[in-house]
């Protein structure tokens, strides 16, 4: 299904009288502003009104102007919000079946534009997906103040279909039910491996310390206002029996290591840093 038929089965709560715009239509103009990096409706509607030539031909909207922030923050306040995210997570499928192989990132991030004023005025805390080819999130949750990523995570990876595509995430990803759960969904993925998990970080080090044969490997070196930056790229496919938790080593395929040397023109000053991930 394409955009429009996806949304269309959205009710309207509005009443109609006075009604300008289209359910749908807001729902299009909206997401065409987050994807253009515009996170309030303020600066959705801004860029709207920059644009609304554009979108008044695109969706034939009759009185000739795009809506306010006003209007963008009311509909929202009106719809659904259980419904809208069950219909935006189906078109987000439909993109990730699109992109099938691709990668999908997930990530947390602290929302302190939303700072929550009813609970102490904590900051709210989310991880979300992204797909990264085409920039968009395909599907978030709200970190539980009781809780941690980690164990959010399995429930985000379990509102999207992420059959033939590669999973990213930082440390905080990197425990055994999350990989689990990834490969139980038919996806890959790169995990690293950081002092959060310090058995599965030795037995990586301890592997290219001492492995010398069947080691892929390939460098960069990129120039950018003063600094020089020197990646070194290496990459383990045979590392069955290389790791001793027997649960690790099931579900690794191979490992990789990132050494990246930067050196600052000018400064006389070098730093270089070590990176590992696990491969499914």
């Amino acid at each position: 299904m394409n955009l429009f038929e996806r949304f269309e089965v959205l009710e309207d709560p509005r009443d109609i009288r006075g009604k300008k715009y289209k359910l749908v239509d807001i729902l299009i103009m909206t997401i065409y502003g987050i994807l253009n990096k515009h996170e309030d409706f303020l600066n959705i509607a801004y860029f709207l009104e920059l644009n609304r030539d554009y979108f008044v031909k695109l969706l034939g909207i009759e009185c000739g102007k795009t809506p306010s922030h006003d209007c963008l923050s009311d509909v929202y306040a009106a719809i659904n919000p259980q419904k809208f995210m069950e219909v935006f997570i189906e078109w987000t499928k439909d993109i990730v079946k699109i992109k099938s192989g691709n990668v999908i990132n997930i990530d947390g991030k602290a929302v302190r534009e939303a700072q929550d004023k009813i609970n102490g005025g904590n900051i709210p805390y989310i991880v979300s997906a992204f797909l990264s080819d085409v920039g968009i999130s395909i599907g978030q949750v709200k970190v539980d103040d009781k809780t941690n990523e980690s164990k959010t995570i399995p429930d985000l990876l379990d509102l999207i279909d992420i059959k033939g595509c590669t999973i990213t995430i930082d440390a905080a990803g990197t425990y055994m039910p999350i990989a689990e759960k990834i490969v139980s969904k038919g996806g890959d993925f790169v995990l690293k491996a950081k002092e959060n998990q310090p058995n599965l970080l030795a037995d990586c080090k301890f592997s290219f310390d001492n492995e010398s044969e069947n080691i892929l490997h390939d460098e960069t070196i990129e120039k950018d206002h003063g600094r020089i930056e020197k990646r070194k790229y290496y990459l383990y496919n045979d590392s069955k029996n290389m790791i001793s938790d027997p649960k690790w080593d099931k579900i690794i395929n191979s490992i990789g290591k990132i050494e990246t040397t930067r050196e600052y023109v000018g400064y006389d000053k070098t730093t270089v840093t070590e990176h590992y991930s696990k491969f499914a």
